[in-house]
């Protein structure tokens, strides 16, 4: 898809690493349907890669869609709200869903929003102290519903009740305890960190990591005893491929 909003989607591959950035900071990285789109093409790009790595210019990492919530009495309907709210979204989930790679997500400032959904939506996620984290939807009368699908089986569904109906920003702290983050790290360290885990996961055979992947997305969801048989399975097809 090639749209001029394309370009606040940056993408490029160096030694089996892929790096996808937004490029929007003049508007706060805000993501548009089509800026949506694009990242989930990024993505689709870089499955095949090690590891991807998803970061933001500028002092927040993402402020949430740039769409405004319909005045009341406009008579939505269900086809407007699953064409202009939703398919765009579920594209971008669905493309995370297709990576085989780890995708290593790089956060400083704020990510409200889409932008919490991102930080949480990548297998690791490494933040600065100063990072916040918020959906503050209903403030508008929007169910985030949307937002929260693929946070529930990521966090303890009381820490995302709270964050929805509390309505206000979380700390770093917060937002790793719930789970939305994995590490902190100093900002004068973040680049530096970022990049000596993408190097620790590089030395690591292929196989086994899109293994692990693999499990983490559908294993949660097994009765411990099928898990278990999973994880038997995955890893007899890993060492029958030595």
């Amino acid at each position: 898809m090639t749209t001029p909003e394309s370009s606040w989607v940056g993408y490029e591959v160096q030694a089996g690493v892929a790096a996808i950035r937004l490029q929007r900071p003049q508007a706060g990285n805000r993501l548009t349907n089509d800026m949506a789109l694009a990242l989930a093409e990024a993505l689709d790009a870089g499955r095949e890669s090690r590891v991807i790595v998803l970061c933001a210019e500028g002092p927040d990492f993402c402020l949430g869609r740039e769409m405004a919530p319909p005045p009341p009495g406009a008579g939505v309907s269900a086809a407007d709200v699953l064409r202009d709210d939703a398919a765009p979204i579920q594209q971008l989930y669905e493309a995370f869903g297709r990576c085989r790679a780890p995708v290593l997500g790089i956060v400083s400032g704020r990510a409200w929003g889409i932008g919490l959904v991102l930080a949480a939506r990548c297998d690791l996620t490494l933040c600065t102290p100063d990072s916040s984290f918020a959906l503050r939807e209903l403030e508008r009368g929007i169910p985030p519903c949307i937002a929260m699908a693929p946070l529930l089986d990521r966090m303890p569904a009381k820490a995302l009740a709270h964050l929805v109906f509390g309505a206000e920003p979380i700390d770093a702290n917060a937002a790793l305890a719930a789970g939305i983050v994995g590490g902190i790290v100093e900002d004068s360290r973040l680049q530096a960190e970022g990049n000596a885990l993408v190097q620790r996961l590089l030395a690591f055979p292929a196989p086994a990591v899109q293994a692990v992947k693999q499990y983490l997305a559908t294993a949660p969801r097994h009765h411990e005893s099928n898990a278990v048989l999973y994880g038997a399975g995955l890893l007899a097809n890993v060492l029958g491929s030595r």
